[in-house]
């Protein structure tokens, strides 16, 4: 029998609910076309631009925009081993997925990978999880391979925390590691969390100390799109402010955890100005981050047709160009997984070119995935190399620092 759990957010800002003024907007071709859209667009596309219209208002008008308080207890097999985490079949690290719940997350990105923007599907958490990472751990002990806490929900979100989920995975891998000190397994953390989420403790155990009993053994790299202050509260509502989120690395970077890496998603185009980048990098680099990993938005048209509802909320001028790179017909090939379309790869380019160089002025080296560069290099050949200096410095993919296989 499933148990209902509430639990408390420990970080939450207002949606648009509490934002004066905000109506939903229905989005069509005729509006686009308005907007700035020079091109035609096809009735495939302008069918899901009205269904992700009346999708938003339905979202909006029952405060369905994020998950409820709340979680259900489940139970997952454990002799399955866990998920391969490999999206696009080019990944070149061996990674497995640690994934402790399914459904929805409560950080309740809009933009979410997983749920493409929708909460409504309840949060479930396997109780029995430990046993199935544990199991997994002794099978795979003898293989270079990260262990990725979490890419389809937020580590460190509360289901996870004060039911003490986040601590006893931590302390799995400590259990392992004492048992098998040659392990040749890694764990690799990516975290939206702040320093209130990493001192929950539970067992008398904060997050954070036990982080520090697995250095050498552990990455930890911060994930932080570039987008205005204003849009990352209502696109990321339950998440850590910038700020918070780049004290963590350097608190982490005190403990001896490497943590000099982000993960620079979503990185949303309109919104990606020499002033903004520079401003990011600076920020980066006097918090310790050495590399970054970029990733342009990615999103089903109906989910895009939901941020849209936001930028055009503080800037109705935006809303052409927000569109612009991801509707053409000569995109529709430009998927990166399930039906989520990438910006047109022109573009990606020139903004790529802006973000590395910044980066470079300040030190920071550029990982990437393979699938991205990939796909860009069919526009620019130098996109190939981008990764040069970062694969020097061990990291590849989504910063993933191989060295700690040594």
């Amino acid at each position: 029998m499933q148990k209902t759990t509430p639990f408390q957010i420990i970080q939450e800002r207002p949606l648009c609910y509490a934002l004066p003024g905000f109506q939903p907007l229905a989005i069509d071709r005729d509006l686009l076309r308005r907007a700035g859209i020079d091109y035609p667009i096809s009735d495939d596309i302008a069918g899901q631009l009205v269904e992700g219209s009346l999708w938003f208002k339905e979202l909006f008008t029952s405060r369905r925009l994020a998950p409820d308080n709340a979680y259900l207890e489940t139970s997952a097999a454990v002799e399955e081993e866990l998920v391969i985490h490999n999206y696009t079949g080019l990944c070149p690290t061996n990674v497995l997925e640690v994934t402790p719940s399914v459904g929805s997350c409560a950080y309740a990105c809009q933009y979410c990978l997983v749920t493409d923007g929708n909460h409504a599907v309840p949060i479930s958490v396997f109780t029995n999880y430990i046993d199935r990472l544990k199991t997994s751990l002794e099978r795979n002990s003898d293989r270079s391979i990260f262990y990725y806490y979490s890419p389809k929900t937020e580590a460190f979100s509360e289901p996870h925390l004060f039911n003490g989920m986040a601590h006893n995975i931590l302390r799995s891998f400590l259990d392992h590691y004492e048992r098998r000190p040659d392990s040749q397994c890694r764990m690799f953390i990516a975290s939206k969390a702040g320093l209130k989420h990493l001192l929950v403790r539970h067992r008398g155990d904060s997050v954070l100390g036990l982080l520090g009993r697995l250095r050498g053994k552990l990455q930890y790299n911060g994930s932080i799109g570039i987008m205005p202050e204003y849009l990352r509260n209502v696109l990321e509502p339950n998440v850590a402010s910038f700020e918070q989120r780049l004290e963590v690395l350097e608190v982490c970077q005190a403990l001896g955890i490497p943590a000099e890496s982000v993960l620079a998603q979503p990185l949303i185009l309109v919104y990606l100005t020499t002033e903004s980048v520079e401003f990011y990098m600076r920020a980066l680099a006097r918090a310790g981050v050495k590399n970054i990993k970029p990733e342009f938005l990615t999103a089903e048209v109906k989910n895009l047709t939901v941020m849209a509802q936001f930028v055009h909320h503080f800037n109705p001028e935006l809303l052409g160009e927000f569109f612009h790179p991801y509707l053409k017909q000569s995109n529709r090939d430009h998927i990166k997984q399930r039906s989520r379309l990438a910006p047109d790869r022109a573009v990606c380019v020139e903004k790529l070119d802006l973000i590395q160089r910044l980066a470079g002025e300040h030190g920071i080296t550029i990982s990437i995935c393979n699938w991205v560069k990939a796909e860009l290099s069919k526009e620019a050949a130098w996109v190939s190399s981008i990764d040069a200096l970062s694969s020097a410095a061990g990291y590849r993919c989504l910063g993933y620092q191989t060295r700690l296989f040594a």
